[in-house]
């Protein structure tokens, strides 16, 4: 089956270009001023990008199914314009086994509307187990507290797990929070403080953990990222030590006056920073030294984000809201959509080595995000296809949306859902 995409204008080596694309068995055949499929989609000259890839999520399987699956995760990701995503590993269990990884892989199978990978669990029990593995965007390495045997705090274990990686030439994708700092200033903390989430994690343990990370990968030598970086201290660490990072949509539209209104629903970890932290980290995005932009989309039922604070979860979704948040920017000239491209598609499927992915190229899988740029519309709950079925940024209105969804060369969403085609991708 071949479908064409029509009169649109298609990205193609950082430029505009007035193009057809052809996709045939799940790839790009062709891409010309005139093709033709069995089937084919008029997008009326709205803008075709390469898929969009969002390389930090938490679908929750196994074992936090009620929070989220991979139907209502996936539904989430298409209807925003997401292609791809690559999940994390602690979960319930966690997945620090290849027999967990394999177990997950087929649980997911043929359930999810978009294309996805796997990232593997580091633990100082299993590592052996970092042998075994195949096929995974990274190795997930959580320096401070987070699921059941997924901490590795001290140096010592650190090394070991980079020099692990490093033999496999493997990414290590990092969590990097200062264990140390983090439990000493939560011993501190006033609970009564609405601002106590953040001055129970402050910047300097992020900061601390990621000159930690860095360090510890240079003398190994092997690649490393810093995931969800909340700070510009943290960029310009990472930079020197000449690592990749991402940030999320968080950090770039949530700060601390946030968490006082909102309370929970903005409760996240790394915590949201001052408004001041957060234009510089824009900053930082608009001068190149920011590689990626992800959601660490982590949805958590209401009833659960309703309980006191110390009872209520870390973590907000995001993978629905990231394209518009993000288009909305391209139109207020704060973002160009050559650097939006860069972070959304290209550089998570270089980073993660992923196949084919990223670009809009012959020979490459036909993932593809139609956008209408004069669109608007505002956030709304009713709308999020997460379990959850909230969002922090309700009620936002924003200029630029996607309005069809194409994966491996069928359509998966155009304003109403279709094909469920997501494979798992091919990491080189």
């Amino acid at each position: 089956m071949s479908l064409a995409i029509k009169n649109g204008k298609v990205y193609l080596s950082g430029k505009l270009i007035e193009a057809e694309i052809l996709c045939v068995n799940g790839k790009i055949r062709e891409i010309a001023k005139h093709v033709k499929g069995e089937q084919e989609l008029d997008v009326n000259e709205q803008i075709v990008l390469p898929g969009i890839i969002d390389a930090h999520v938490h679908f929750r399987v196994p074992g936090g199914e009620h929070k989220e699956d991979w139907n209502t995760g996936s539904r989430s990701a298409v209807k925003g314009g997401v292609t791809s995503v690559f999940d994390m590993p602690n979960t319930n269990p966690a997945i620090i086994t290849n027999a967990l990884l394999e177990k997950k892989r087929k649980l997911v199978k043929n359930k999810s509307f978009v294309n996805y990978g796997f990232y593997f669990g580091a633990s100082k029990e299993h590592l052996e187990e970092l042998n075994k593995i195949q096929n995974v965007p990274g190795i997930k390495i959580y320096m401070s507290s987070t699921t059941g045997d997924l901490l590795v705090e001290d140096e010592e274990n650190i090394k070991k797990v980079f020099q692990e990686i490093k033999k496999r030439n493997q990414l290590a994708f990092c969590h990097a929070e200062d264990e140390t700092m983090l439990q000493k200033a939560i011993a501190n903390a006033d609970p009564s403080d609405p601002l106590v989430h953040c001055k129970s994690r402050p910047k300097q343990c992020a900061i601390e953990g990621a000159r930690h990370a860095c360090e510890i990968a240079k003398q190994v030598g092997n690649r490393l990222h810093i995931t969800h970086i909340s700070t510009p201290e943290e960029v310009e660490v990472i930079k020197q030590h000449k690592a990749s990072c991402d940030t999320t949509t968080t950090y770039l539209f949530l700060e601390e006056r946030d968490l006082e209104e909102k309370g929970n629903y903005a409760k996240m970890n790394p915590p949201v920073r001052s408004h001041e932290d957060r234009m510089a980290l824009w900053e930082e995005l608009k001068a190149g030294r920011v590689d990626m932009i992800t959601t660490d989309h982590a949805p958590h039922t209401k009833e659960e984000k309703d309980r006191d604070y110390a009872e209520s979860p870390a973590g907000v979704p995001g993978v629905q809201t990231l394209v518009p948040l993000l288009l909305n920017e391209v139109n207020r000239r704060n973002l160009s959509i050559q650097d939006f491209v860069r972070m959304t598609s290209e550089n998570p499927a270089l980073i993660t080595r992923a196949k084919n992915k990223g670009s809009i190229a012959e020979g490459f899988d036909a993932d593809l995000t139609i956008i209408d740029m004069h669109l608007r519309k505002k956030v709304s709950d009713d709308a999020i296809e997460s379990k959850c079925a909230w969002t922090p940024y309700h009620g936002r209105s924003l200029k630029g949306w996607p309005t069809a969804t194409i994966v491996n060369g069928r359509i998966a969403w155009d304003g109403s859902f279709q094909e469920r085609n997501g494979k798992e991708v091919i990491f080189k």
